[in-house]
């Protein structure tokens, strides 16, 4: 009976600073990660964050970190799996939108402004007063409203084609073409545009074509919203680049 009681006590016991040793060393690759984040050595902190999911794949802050780290090495595919384990795992409303608003981030580096809509929409849920946040959202309703604009005089420009087109000639041919090359230029530098940092610093800006070109795409009444929008000629990076343990 003894001898039972004895090995249940080791065996607890045993267990207990495995436990305990497993969190140390989790705790110690996400420092260790933040270290090299704020070092901007990306890959060296999505290393040391990878390693911390290995050790404990059910915490929020490896997984958000590790979006972080890769959204700023621009691996945008790999930073969405993060960000949204991250959610999934947010013990609060404020780390929940915080994985949402960098969610949304990643979607619109992939041009994919209806799902950043989303996601900038979920993470206001949480937060309702976040601006970052806000402002990303018109910015991405903007985008969305744009790309079906231009899907759809792309789609009547294509059932109107034909026999008028002969008309207009080679003046006409040659302003299809000029405006065909505007739309690629404008696409380019869409996808071009960074971040804000977390301190405020401006990293990219909307050049003065490409604002114009998104104000010729929307309605008038959407043109005063926007104008206030584009002033800020910005879309916000994470409220927190990175979460201790």
């Amino acid at each position: 009976m003894n001898t039972k009681i004895f090995f249940l006590s080791f065996l607890m016991v045993f267990l207990f600073q495995n436990s305990v040793f497993g969190q140390t060393e989790y705790r110690i690759l996400v420092k260790e990660g933040n270290v090299k984040f704020k070092a901007k050595d990306y890959s060296g902190a999505s290393a040391k964050f990878t390693e911390a999911v290995k050790e404990n794949g059910e915490d929020f802050a490896a997984h958000y970190n590790l979006g972080n780290s890769l959204y700023k090495s621009e691996k945008y595919e790999e930073a969405k799996a993060e960000f949204s384990k991250a959610e999934k795992l947010a013990q609060n409303t404020e780390d929940k939108a915080a994985a949402l608003h960098n969610l949304g981030n990643a979607y619109m580096k992939l041009e994919d402004a209806e799902k950043a809509a989303q996601a900038y929409k979920s993470s206001l849920k949480q937060k309702p007063y976040s601006e970052p946040t806000r402002k990303n959202y018109e910015i991405a309703m903007l985008k969305q409203k744009k790309e079906q604009r231009d899907q759809d005089q792309s789609s009547s420009s294509g059932k109107s084609g034909g026999g008028d087109d002969q008309n207009k000639g080679k003046d006409g041919n040659s302003k299809d073409k000029s405006q065909s090359q505007g739309k690629g230029q404008q696409n380019e530098g869409e996808g071009k545009n960074p971040e804000n940092a977390k301190d405020g610093d401006r990293e990219g800006k909307l050049s003065k074509e490409d604002q114009k070109r998104l104000l010729d795409h929307i309605g008038e009444k959407e043109k005063q919203t926007a104008r206030r929008i584009l002033n800020d000629n910005s879309y916000s990076m994470p409220e927190s680049n990175e979460k201790d343990w």
